[in-house]
């Protein structure tokens, strides 16, 4: 398919490298594994929230009166639910609700703009839109307050029973898709039950205590929630994984926190900003895209006692299929960390068509087993498309898999290792993005005409932001920031290009083709002249400032007057800032005050007024 990948010697992958399926222990549902530790620990901890300090018996009270209103509501088994609601115990204690009914809930985030959300409620065609918020929606919502655990608890108010199997869908995801239009993917009971049912990662019973900091609109959110949850150790809410980073040294050490997982790209940056933070954690999880050698080889060297779970799988096989505690040989491996092996209940092929690849050839990761998701919502052609039967079973059988469309290998000690992608998909920080995704969007706009999306990466090869290149159809066609502004009310913010220019035409090669190369040398040319632009930073706060500018976004110099953000700054590199900035400054910087003034001027007035 992609030629070999390391020798590959001509053998097979053994059959024993996936494991065999695993029968449930404790339950065959989310809310059955939920229930089975309540029953045991029902005065422990189970989510702390601000100041708040909520049980398991006391979120399983409140998540049943949930579901009892939702009863009254007419929320039937097999519906799909949509909750527009922000992190909080009373978002668990819904999502828990709406399974309990039987039902699948989609989680979608405040913070997408209003078109999106409309759109994809419509899609889901459910009975209601459960939210906290004061916004006015169409169709029957219920708006949900804060609630008051222990009055819920002392009212015993219980939904009528329904019967929930392990094949029923408990969730709905979407994500980015090339049509434009998001793909919801419907996970099963099934898919987690296999993963949390005997969770080595946070063992049942082991009293972890975890932050939870990823968007209940992700899958992973499983593995920092429900992980947790279903196995009777204590949920930590943030505010999201930017706090989470610039926090875990204070949460270790003042609020007990043991067990982290950070998507890949923030872990990174965690490394490289405060490589002490992790001290006093029992394990520390990632994934979401290729983890750097580098920064693995840096983590190992400074916490070998700690061990390091690099974790893989898409949405449809539900949360992660593949993992690995990172050894340091694997930091010098040229294929990279590997991916690991299965997890209990599901089974990894590499192929090429149908056939199977040699150990050491590169090849289709295809996924089967109880993690697989039911499909997509509304689109049975994909689904039939990307979820199909191949002969890899004992004696030729045919399998049900799921091709990812990632490239892989075999390596001879049985470790699944990632090769790239075989179609225009990128993971950035965390987030699954279809570039083409985001050129339908820009192409939609009033003045926009042909464009072209490249992805930037950073020094340790990881896509850290977008790049949307366009053609005005006139003269007096909208400008890069007027472009930028109207995706911004189109699309989630992680699909929004840090950077827009506009060109006379796009570059093309022989065959008529946009010549991305081209576009991505062109798009550091372009921020490497913004950078150099405009007047120098002045003596003082200014040019300390502008040298952690520099040394965070990897410049040369910085304009006194130019964005954070223009010069290639997100989130993550803002939170790498605001550490910078304290540790030269002895002050503390918040996230807030870089948005409301990301240039070095601006920023020196700021901690100038601060004294």
């Amino acid at each position: 398919m992609t030629g070999t990948a390391a020798d590959p010697g001509g053998s097979l992958p053994d059959p024993s490298w996936n494991p065999p399926p695993a029968p449930e222990a404790r339950a065959r549902t989310l809310h059955g594994l939920f229930d089975w530790c309540v029953a045991r620990w029902p005065d422990a901890v189970a989510v702390v929230d601000g100041t708040r300090r909520i049980t398991y018996g006391q979120l399983a009270a409140a998540s049943e009166d949930f579901a009892a209103e939702l009863a009254e509501r007419e929320v039937r088994p097999g519906m799909l639910v949509p909750v527009l609601m922000p992190r909080s115990a009373e978002l668990l204690a819904m999502l828990l609700a709406v399974v309990r009914r039987g039902a699948a809930y989609a989680a979608l985030d405040p913070r997408w703009p209003r078109a999106r959300i409309e759109a994809l409620t419509e899609r889901l065609d459910g009975p209601l839109l459960v939210t906290s918020g004061d916004e006015p929606w169409p169709g029957s919502v219920w708006r949900v307050g804060p609630a008051d655990f222990a009055a819920l608890a002392a009212t015993g108010r219980r939904a009528p029973e329904v019967t929930v199997r392990g094949d029923d869908a408990n969730a709905v995801f979407f994500t980015s898709g090339t049509t434009g239009t998001p793909k919801g993917v419907l996970t099963a009971h099934r898919g987690h039950v296999r993963l949390f049912d005997d969770w080595a990662f946070a063992p049942v019973g082991g009293g972890a205590v975890m932050p939870q900091s990823l968007a209940a609109t992700w899958d992973a959110f499983g593995l920092d929630s429900w992980a947790v949850l279903l196995g009777g150790g204590t949920l930590r809410i943030m505010t999201d994984t930017v706090e989470l980073a610039g926090r875990l040294r204070e949460l270790v050490a003042e609020e007990g926190v043991d067990t982290v997982f950070l998507p890949t790209a923030v872990l990174h940056m965690v490394i490289d900003t405060d490589l002490d933070a992790f001290t006093g954690l029992r394990v520390v999880g990632t994934g979401g895209e290729a983890l750097s050698p580098a920064h693995a080889r840096r983590f190992l060297d400074r916490h070998p006692q700690i061990p390091l779970h690099n974790m893989y799988g898409p949405v449809e096989s539900t949360i992660a299929a593949t993992g690995h505690v990172v050894r340091r040989q694997d930091c010098a491996d040229d294929t990279g960390i590997p991916l690991g092996r299965p997890y209990p209940g599901t089974a990894a092929y590499v192929l090429d068509g149908d056939r199977v690849c040699a150990v050491g050839e590169s090849g289709e990761i295809c996924l089967s087993g109880s993690g697989l998701a039911l499909g997509y919502l509304g689109d049975p052609e994909l689904t039939a498309r990307k979820f199909v039967k191949v002969p890899v079973g004992p004696d030729g059988g045919m399998v049900t898999v799921y091709r990812t469309g990632d490239l892989g290998h075999w390596s001879a000690e049985g470790l699944l290792h990632f090769d790239g992608r075989a179609d225009r998909q990128v993971k950035m920080r965390g987030y699954r993005v279809e570039l083409d995704d985001v050129e339908l969007a820009a192409r939609r706009l009033p003045g926009v005409g042909s464009c072209a999306v490249v992805p930037l990466h950073g020094p340790d090869g990881a896509c850290e932001d977008l790049c949307l290149f366009y053609v005005g159809t006139g003269a007096d066609g909208p400008t890069a920031d007027e472009v930028r502004a109207l995706l911004g009310e189109r699309l989630p913010a992680y699909l929004v290009p840090a950077r827009v220019h506009r060109l006379d035409a796009l570059p093309v090669l022989e065959d008529r083709k946009v010549d991305g190369r081209a576009l991505t040398a062109l798009a550091e040319e372009l921020r490497d002249a913004r950078a150099a632009a405009g007047s120098a930073p002045r003596e003082g706060a200014e040019l300390r400032i502008a040298a952690a500018f520099t040394e965070v976004l990897h410049l040369e110099r910085v304009p006194r007057d130019a964005s954070f953000f223009a010069l290639g700054g997100n989130s993550l590199y803002a939170v790498q800032l605001c550490q910078l900035v304290e540790r030269d400054f002895g002050v503390n910087l918040s996230l807030a005050q870089v948005f409301d003034a990301p240039s070095v001027a601006a920023l020196a007035k700021v901690l100038e007024a601060d004294g």
